[in-house]
């Protein structure tokens, strides 16, 4: 597989691409990409579906387990 990168600043809707030699009669795959773009923020805000906001229950502490630690025990 050959690749070619070009960085070009578009003033038009439309891009002029000259490819090398190598490429005629083949099947190439053109991607466009921003590369001037704000980076998006990796933790957006979450919020839950409307159907499901507000139905949680927290049962118990948080930090303790619900389940006593016998019933953990191995049975063997």
């Amino acid at each position: 597989m050959q690749v070619q990168r070009k960085v070009i600043d578009v003033r038009d809707t439309r891009v002029l691409l000259e490819l090398p030699q190598s490429f005629v009669n083949r099947r190439v795959e053109v991607i466009a990409l921003t590369i001037d773009e704000e980076p998006v923020a990796a933790l957006a805000i979450r919020r839950p579906h409307p159907d499901l906001a507000g139905k949680g229950r927290t049962l118990g502490d948080l930090i303790s387990p619900i389940v006593d630690p016998e019933d953990w025990a191995d049975p063997q």
